[in-house]
């Protein structure tokens, strides 16, 4: 389990530098959407999504913005990072494969040798 959450880190971390490069988000989203709309992604998988998008939008929170500023969006943006990471590991590859036929060769790129989630 220690191991999982190390790999998420590391990928995550990975997203973060790429927020960065604003066109890498663009790519992101259109696979996330490409992949939700996909028949052949399992359906709890989809749910975690929707979930993740949910907790964001709540007014309910881990660490309340009100009360520690930046802290309180921090969690918001983590879940979501490591929601996305989950969601991107468990979509059978072949789909994955499927929908990054259609993305920017850059970030195609960056996504094979691992530096993409």
């Amino acid at each position: 389990m220690a191991r999982l959450g190390i790999s998420l880190f590391r990928r995550g971390a990975w997203l973060f530098s790429m927020l960065r490069r604003k066109r890498y988000i663009v790519n992101i989203l259109r696979l996330l959407w490409l992949l939700f709309r996909d028949p052949r992604v399992p359906l709890h998988l989809k749910g975690l999504l929707v979930l993740a998008i949910a907790y964001v939008l709540s007014p309910l929170d881990f660490i309340p913005a009100s009360l520690f500023l930046v802290f309180g969006m921090v969690d918001d943006f983590a879940i979501v990072l490591m929601t996305v990471n989950y969601f991107l590991q468990r979509v059978p590859q072949d789909v994955v494969d499927e929908h990054m036929a259609m993305m920017d060769p850059e970030f195609k790129e960056a996504f094979r040798q691992g530096q993409a989630l």
